[in-house]
């Protein structure tokens, strides 16, 4: 019968200092986890956020053709002429509002199903039409999808821009703001 071997006192240290290098490494990396969401959550450059946004709407709406009404909260955009016709439809409409509950900037369009569901829900509109109160009316009938383009936001708000077709969104976080200026590329108006 062969004798047992113990581990000696050498192996048992380095097993533990190995066991701690690794369990400090783990929670080193937990704890730079933990700090980089918490800071996602924070915004520290309004004006790359504000740049990020703008980004992330001309990737959803590249053929973005005017602003229709904004006031300090929301602006309406005809996003694109899906109904070949040069006029304005609901399922044309975009609106970017300012959720000062959440810090966010969102982007609200029309949702596609509710359309497909119910084709009377498509509507023409006028040169005159109140665009501010038609998104609000179907953001009540809940017919609106929802994006986020900016989040951790301290404050935003539009501001009419020297151009027609054209808002300015400032935005603030962290102390600091920064603006930029919504405009299509070719902007274009409705015909009526």
């Amino acid at each position: 019968m062969k004798p047992r071997r113990a581990f000696t006192l050498i192996e048992v240290t380095l097993a533990v200092a190995l066991l701690g290098v690794v369990g400090t490494g783990i929670m080193t990396f937990l704890s730079a986890f933990a700090s980089g969401s918490q800071s996602r959550v924070r915004v520290s450059d309004p004006a790359l956020e504000a740049t990020l946004a703008m980004r992330r709407l001309n990737a959803i709406a590249p053929d973005f053709r005017t602003v229709l009404a904004a006031n300090k909260t929301c602006a309406v955009l005809w996003l694109s002429d899906r109904v070949p016709s040069r006029t304005v439809h609901l399922s044309e409409l975009g609106c970017l509002r300012v959720d000062t509950k959440h810090g966010e900037l969102l982007l609200e369009t029309i949702d596609e199903s509710a359309l497909i569901a119910d084709r009377s829900l498509e509507t023409e509109f006028a040169a005159g039409d109140d665009f501010l109160s038609a998104i609000a009316s179907a953001r009540t009938a809940g017919l609106l999808r929802t994006r986020v383009l900016a989040e951790g936001l301290d404050c935003a708000s539009f501001s009419a821009a020297s151009a027609r077709s054209c808002v300015v969104l400032e935005v603030g976080a962290a102390g600091a703001t920064s603006g930029v200026v919504l405009s299509p590329a070719r902007p274009e108006e409705p015909l009526r």
